[in-house]
This record gives structure tokens, sequence and C-alpha cells, in this order.
């Protein structure tokens, strides 16, 4: 029976309907960019909320948001993680749909996903599924805000369900991090406290019920009139906003108290304090934390962000290219940490290295010396031009993303910014006069400074009372050196202006492609084009695979190949930074088979960048310091690579295995315990030795500058090798195989990954639908009713062309056995559901997963990404997901059943089992499987 706020509902619609009739000449317009074929509405519901509608003509999805504005911030003293444990109950039933589960599970029928987080001041609940399933979301979504039951059953599991999340994050270095940091705040503010809560904050007790406080809590800061929407698909506007109106005018608005302005985050005279933290893992910073006025009423001007911008700017005369010169530090950034409507912070963060961790002093005074720069009024014009010239560039040729994403975006947005800037408020940057930039300047000082110290060993003399982490606080004891002042004045100038600002923006106008063409065939030399006209964009992106042999093969060339990379990557930096900031990046990584180069952005000036990155590459220079602290850095990554979460590393370890050639990071490590200086130089030698060039070129260009591309490459590195296959896919027998990991972690964990026998699209299709229909309820099985742990998943996990499926458990009490046991009882359950699902429920998923496929490209990013996809397997038709939608579209429910019964009933298939925490039963040991004998998989023929 339906709450009888429901029997007033048609009213309250009809009312909305008028009232927005009323208003719609009076709403203000949003500024849009030239590109965006979005169409916008903004409107304001009678309760108060505010909402923007989005129609998108082409999309294939829909999504929605819904912002509070409410957060941890607001929970209550001894009630910490109030505001977190109420994001988890909306999902668990409301009064139409009183089943945990029934938003997830109709969400996952249709193609999509759905998530929701809790931030300091604000918390966002989103989704997005398949266009035509918007209706039926929005009937479950809606009442998260209006009638939530709140069921005292879930309520004590839930719980356990925080405390999971909790317990699974004692060792992640980020959460104890910035839990340590609030040790030396004022613990009067709200930022100061415990945010995610454990059994001990939400327990009940003899003063205090925590179902009550929930209920206060939602009834306190649940308001309408705090509350943001943004609803968007492909629909007219006024569909949208009648659903708009229909579901959500209902949404009560309660007589909520205003916010109290908050205390200082840091008391009078607190500052300046000294803090040190000893992390998990191999983790050297030094970092600088300033109190600042709020930046929310200038965001027009974007004050911290400017003094953010030039304090991690990584050009010529930086500080960042002045600590890595004397070999103290390997990146730098800077950006707020907090900003609410009466504060913000800036925080600096430097990466250390060892000899660094030892000038904490000098480093300061280089930071001190560098504000002091930014101190000297006024700053150069071109320096604020220059930030409103690239942020409108940015705005004008501006590119969507996934929609659920920027659905959240917008309702964020509207909690801070005008309506009519809720697009162009992120890109609105005007120049800053000094009196804008004088409070916020002169709150970057030295005595209003928390200097954070975090690295393994620091001197500590107690624990952070939440993740146990060793901390000191003590007062700033910071001393200036006089000799250094004068070197400093030397080293350090603000930036030049940029030279890589593009001013060509012409698009090509040539004949269209409906995929890539191949250019070039030759010898060694492969060229992939695409002249891209549907994202009407001056841009482009190149992709050149140097594939060299023996990095496919080799631990110890692939170690080589990424300190070689570094090396590169650093002696460029200062000349590409600016190119950065001028939206031109390139990235030199070492892969699999060699080396590769992407380069993205403003076409203009491409081909610049990537002459000065090749001829970069040939003229290889490394100091025995410079190699040191490459390989330090290479050595520490690794490490902390196996420190990773315990599902984390099983998943790493699960490829591992299954891919042929690999390394493990203890292989890498290895070898690079051995490697010298010299042996990093003798590789660039010889690495332009056999290659071969795999290259696409995408882009508004013409196939002439493609062929420019390709020749400059071949210039630099001719092509005299074969093409390099992908590494194989292994097939391990069709039995039960475990490997148990012994890690450093409270935490037990059991990955179990179920193999397909063939790779062929109908195959594919078939595991993607299983895995689609698997997700949600053995999700509700596991982690909402069985309460095994927080990280709990079912997903298809396909590898190249290889499908399968991966069942995912961390636990911070069930071992890997009780793990296996309830996913198997799960199974044999689930037999029911599909011998019991109806053909209408099973389209449902057909459709959702079709939309997955067939979902169009958002930018050129993804259109990018999707044909080289196809590129590098070789499958030239480029129509991998069309071709696995048209087999989604023949399968029946019957060959789902019988895969299900095959896979997971029978166990037909290969069950590869890794555990973290103890061994299952009835499972050979994975190390005694011969990989050097096993089948691989191979591409399918005509692929």
């Amino acid at each position: 029976m339906f709450s009888p706020r429901y029997w007033i509902f048609f009213a309250i619609v009809l009312a909305a309907i008028g009232f927005s009739m009323f208003r719609m000449s009076a709403q203000p317009e949003l500024i849009v960019s030239p590109a965006d074929p979005f169409s916008y509405r903004y409107l304001q519901l009678p309760n108060g909320m505010k909402v923007v509608l989005v129609q998108n003509p082409d999309a294939d999805k829909a999504a929605a948001a819904v912002s509070v504005d409410a957060g941890s911030g607001d929970d209550p003293a001894g009630r910490e993680g109030l505001a977190h444990f109420l994001e988890h109950m909306l999902f668990l039933g409301t009064e139409p749909y009183p089943e945990a589960g029934e938003y997830q599970a109709y969400i996952s029928r249709h193609g999509g996903s759905h998530n929701a987080f809790t931030a300091h001041s604000q918390t966002t609940y989103f989704f997005e599924l398949d266009n035509n399933a918007l209706p039926g979301a929005l009937d479950r979504f809606a009442p998260f805000f209006i009638s939530p039951t709140f069921d005292a059953t879930y309520v004590e599991r839930e719980k356990n369900a925080v405390h999971a999340e909790y317990s699974a994050k004692l060792k992640d270095d980020f959460r104890r991090i910035f839990s340590a940091e609030k040790q030396a705040m004022n613990p009067q503010h709200p930022f100061a406290s415990f945010a995610t809560g454990n059994l001990d904050t939400l327990a009940d007790r003899p003063d205090g019920n925590v179902r009550d406080e929930l209920l206060d809590f939602y009834a306190k800061h649940y308001s309408a009139d705090r509350m943001t929407l943004v609803l968007a698909g492909n629909y007219e506007l006024d569909q949208l906003q009648q659903w708009a109106e229909q579901h959500f005018a209902a949404v009560p608005l309660r007589n909520t108290t205003p916010r109290q302005p908050n205390p200082p985050l840091f008391a009078d005279g607190q500052l300046p304090l000294d803090l040190n933290i000893e992390p998990v893992k191999e983790i050297r910073r030094l970092q600088f934390t300033f109190p600042m006025p709020e930046t929310q009423s200038n965001y027009a001007v974007k004050p911290v962000q400017l003094l953010t911008h030039l304090l991690g700017h990584e050009g010529e005369g930086s500080l960042l290219a002045y600590l890595k010169a004397q070999g103290w530090a390997e990146g730098l950034s800077a950006g707020r940490s907090l900003s609410t409507h009466s504060e913000s912070n800036l925080v600096v963060q430097i990466q250390l290295t060892r000899a660094g961790l030892l000038q904490t002093d000098r480093i300061t005074q280089a930071l001190l010396h560098y504000i002091g720069l930014l101190q000297q009024q006024p700053l150069p014009d071109y320096l604020l031009t220059e930030q409103h010239q690239l942020s409108d560039l940015m705005f004008r040729f501006q590119e969507h993303s996934r929609l659920s994403d920027y659905v959240v975006r917008l309702s964020s947005n509207l909690l801070v910014y005008p309506p009519e800037d809720v697009i162009y408020g992120d890109y609105r940057w005007q120049p800053a006069s000094p009196a804008q930039l004088k409070p916020y300047l002169d709150a970057l000082n030295g005595n209003n400074m928390l200097r954070t110290i975090i690295a393994p060993g620091v001197a500590t003399d107690t624990v952070d009372p939440w993740y146990n982490t060793p901390i000191r606080i003590r007062p700033l004891n910071y001393q200036a050196d006089a000799q250094l002042e004068a070197e400093l004045q030397q080293a350090l100038f603000l930036p030049q202006p940029n030279p890589f600002i593009p001013t060509d923006f012409s698009l090509y106008k040539g004949e269209p492609q409906n995929k890539p063409a191949l250019l070039r065939n030759d010898t060694g030399l492969r060229l992939w084009y695409y002249p891209e006209q549907e994202f009407a964009q001056p841009k482009a992106r190149v992709l050149i695979q140097l594939q060299q042999a023996s990095v496919q093969n080799s631990a110890r060339d692939r170690v080589l190949a990424q300190l070689y990379a570094r090396s590169v990557n650093e002696n460029l930096n200062t000349f590409s930074y600016p190119a950065h900031l001028a939206g031109l990046s390139y990235q030199l990584s070492a892969s699999g088979r060699g080396l590769e180069i992407t380069l993205a952005g403003y076409q203009h000036k491409l081909p610049v960048l990537l002459e000065r990155l090749l001829q970069q590459m040939q003229d290889s220079q490394l100091s025995d310091d410079d190699f040191d602290r490459y390989r330090a850095s290479l050595q520490r990554s690794l490490e902390n690579q196996l420190k990773n979460k315990p599902f984390e590393r099983a998943l790493a370890e699960l490829r591992q295995w299954l891919y042929d050639p690999s390394f493990s990071e203890h292989q890498l490590l290895q070898e690079l315990a051995n490697v010298t200086r010299a042996d990093v130089l003798d590789f660039a030698q010889r690495f332009g030795t056999g290659l071969s060039l795999q290259m696409y070129v995408h882009g508004s260009l013409s196939a002439a500058q493609a062929q420019t591309f390709a020749d400059t490459v071949s210039r630099h590195y001719p092509a005299t090798g074969t093409e390099l296959p992908l590494p194989a896919v292994l097939q391990p027998p069709v039995a039960r195989h475990q490997l148990n990991l012994d890690l450093d972690h409270q935490d037990k964990a059991l990955v179990l990954y179920v193999q397909g026998l063939d790779n062929s699209d109908r195959n594919r299709a078939r595991f993607s639908l299983l895995g689609q229909m698997l997700s949600a309820p053995y999700y509700q099985r596991l982690r909402t009713e069985e309460q095994l742990g927080y990280v709990v998943f079912a997903t298809q996990f396909p590898q190249q062309t290889v499908p399968g499926l991966a069942f995912i458990v961390q636990s911070p009490d069930a071992g890997p056995q009780d793990i296996l046991d309830s996913s198997e009882r799960f199974f044999a359950d689930f037999e029911a559901v599909l011998a019991n699902m109806g053909e209408t429920e099973f389209q449902a998923y057909q459709q959702g997963l079709k939309t997955l496929l067939l979902e169009k490209p958002k930018n050129m990013g993804e259109k990018f990404a999707r044909f080289w996809r196809d590129a590098d397997i070789g499958r030239s038709t480029f129509d991998t997901n069309e071709a696995i939608a048209a087999e989604v579209d023949q399968l029946t429910l019957d060959d789902v059943r019988a895969l299900y019964q095959h896979a997971l009933l029978e166990q037909g298939r290969p069950w590869v089992i890794i555990t973290q925490g103890g061994q299952v039963q009835n499972a050979g040991a994975l190390t005694s499987l011969p990989r050097d004998q096993l089948q691989r998989f191979t591409v399918p023929a005509g692929e």
C-alpha cells in the first residue's frame, strides 16, 4: 500500500505542470559551447528542486543524477559516517519498490550501471541505462528521495557492509593519509571528522538507535530545495520536463536548518605545523597545505586555480624543474583539497627522491621563494590572459564523454554555480585583478602552512585513531639557508608565454570514410588512417608502436625499455609541458611489444612535438644520478604493486598467468637489480634495429598528412622487422586449478575465472549476455544478503578475443572456501531463476547488451580507441561490436541456460581460482600446469 503522499500525487503533478508553464519564460538560458550538439533546459520545481534537462538527439543511453547539499560534513557529533551510511541505505528499498535490489536489477537488465558517492558537502546518486528504459528507472529512482523504507533488517546488515568497506581500506594509503592529515586540523571543524563509518560509530546505543538517527538525518537534510536533478537522453525536452515533474514534484520541501558557518579549519595560532605520516607502501611525499578563503563566489576568476597552475608548472624556471635538477623530486602537483561556501584549501604535493627526503627544509625554502615571485604584483598580463584563452578554447571545442559522468558533473555544478553557468562555470576564467588575488596570495605564507612528510621510517609518536597510522604532530621547525636564496633567485622564474597555443583551426573537408583505411602495408610498416568528420574538431590522435621482439620476450629488456622511456620523458618534460597546457599531449611508454607513442590534441603543432620527441629519443642523456633515481622509482612502483588490495593482486596474478609471454613484478624486480646505466644506453642504441612500425592516424587530417607522420617516424626509426603478434592467451584444461597468495593483508579474497572454450563471435556473445544477467543477483546475494564483503561483483571478463566470466569477492571475515561455497550455492539457486525467466525479461537483457555494444562513440577519443582495438587484433572489418551484437540478437534463452548449465553447474569449462587467505578444496595447483605445453587461442579466421 502506498503512503498517503501518493494519493495526492497527481494533484501535486498537476500543480507542478501549471507552475512550470508560468515560470518557463523566466528561466535563465544556459551558456552552451558552439560545438555542443545537445539541447538544454533549466527549471525549478514548485518544491524548490533545481533541474537541468539534456536532450542528446543521438543518444543510445539515458542518464540521471541527483545531488544533495549534504554530506559527511553534516554528520552529527559521535555519529561519524552517518551520511555515508544513509547513501547505502537508499538502495535497499522504497515504498513502491520495497524489495532490496530491484533498482539495481532493473538497471542491470537494461544494460546500465549505477553508483553514488558521499563527499564532505554533497551526496550524489546517478545511473545510466538504455535510453528506452529511462521511465522505469525513474519510477525506481525518484522514491529514494520520497519514501525510502529504511528497512530495519537491512539497517543491521548494511552496517556490516559499511564496516567491510572501512576494513577493506585499513591498509589503503590514500585513506590512511587522508585520515591522518585530519588529526592536525581543528577538531571542531567537520572536515576533521572520520567520514566512512564503522560498526562502532553506527552501533545502537542506550541513548540512540541508529535507525532513528538515520530517519532524523534524512528529514533534516534531504529536502527538495537542497537537491539538484539532471535528466539526459534522446527525448524531447518537453518529455523530460514532464518526467521530472511527474517523478520529483513529490520530493518533500522540508523546514531544514540553514548551515551554520564552520569554525576555521585550523584554529587561531595552530599553524604552522609539521606532520609526519608513515605509509604502508613505499611513498615519499612532501606536502604543503594552505587554508584559503572560499573561492565559490569568485569562480569566474578562479584565483586558487590560477595559483595552483603556476605552482604546479613544470616548464623552464619552474619549482619542479629546479627540484628535479637537484635530484630531490620526481613530480609535483598542486590543487584544491577542499572547497565549500566558507573556505578552501590549496595543496602542493611533491614526490620526493631518497635524496629529497633529506632536504625538506631546502625544498620548503624553494617553495616559499617561488611563492614570493607570485606575490610580486602584478603578475604579467600574459599569465592571466593565457588561462582565459586556453579555457575558452577548451569550451569552444568541448567534447562529451560518458553520459553518467556528465549528469554527475552538471548536478554537482548546480549546487555551486548560478543556472546559466552550470556548463560554462568550469570554463569561465576571466583575468583576475590584483585586488581579487590579494586575499589568496596573502594566505600563501610560511606561517599559514601545514607541512606533511609522508615516508617509511619517519619519526612518529602516536597513531591515527581510525586507521592506526603512525603519525607525529609538532610546531613547524623550518630553517632557511641564506646561501640557497641566491641560487634560487637565478633558478626560479615565472613561465614564459606559451608557444604552443594553436591558431589554426581548419578542418579537413575530404571524402568521408566509414572505417580506417590501410594507407601503407610495407615490410615492417603498417599505417592505418581515418579522417574524422563526425566530430568537427581541429584535433588528431596518432598512435605509433615501435615493436621490438626482445622487449616482448625478455624481462630484462622490458625493464630497460621502462627506464629508457622514463629518461626520454624526463629530458623532454620542460619542453612538452607548455604543449600539454595548450591541449597537445604525448605519452611515451614501454609496452609488451616495445615502445608506444601516443600523441593527441590540436593538430596545428602536432608535427613539431613529434619531431622533437623523436630527436630526444635518439639523443640519449642519462647521468649516473638520474639512472639511480629512475631505477629506485621503478623498484618502488613494482614493490607497491605487490601491496595492492587482495582482489587487485588476485586479478593481476590471473592476467599474468593467462598471457604468454608475460612477466611478474617479482621477475621484473629481479632483473632490475642487475641493470646498469650502461645497459640502458646500450638499449637505446640497439633499439632501432629490427623494428616493426604499426601506426594509426585519426583526426581532421588528409591522407597526405598521415603519410607525412609515417615518413617522419621512418626517418628516425626505419622499419626492418616483422609485425609481432599479441601475447597469446593460454587455454588451461577443463578442471579446477588454484593459486593461493600470501599477502600481508587482513582481508581474504577469491577470484574465480571461468574461461570459454572458443573465441567465436557467438561464444563471446553468450558469455557477455550471461555475465550481464549474473551481475546484479550475484551482488544482491553475496553482498547485500550474505554480507560477505564490500567488494563483490560478477562480470564478463574477456581477455583479447577470449570470452570469460569472473566472480570476485574480498571479505574481512569469510575465507576463500566459504566464498566459493556461497558462490556455488548461488549458482545452484540461480538455475531456477533462469528456468522461470520469461521472454520479456530475457529480451530486456538482450536489448541492454546490444545497446552497450552498439553505443555510438561520444567523442573522437572513444572512436579512435574502438577502431584501434580492432586494428590491433587484425580485424580489418572493424565490426567486432556489431558482429557480437548481431549474435546476441540471435541467442535464445535456452542457449544461455545451456551455457550456464555446462560452464557453472557442471563445471565443463576451465576454472582458475586465485585466493588470498587459504586454499579451496578439490582444486589442483595452478603451478603444476606446464604452461609451455598448453594450447593457445588464435584470432578467429576472417578477423
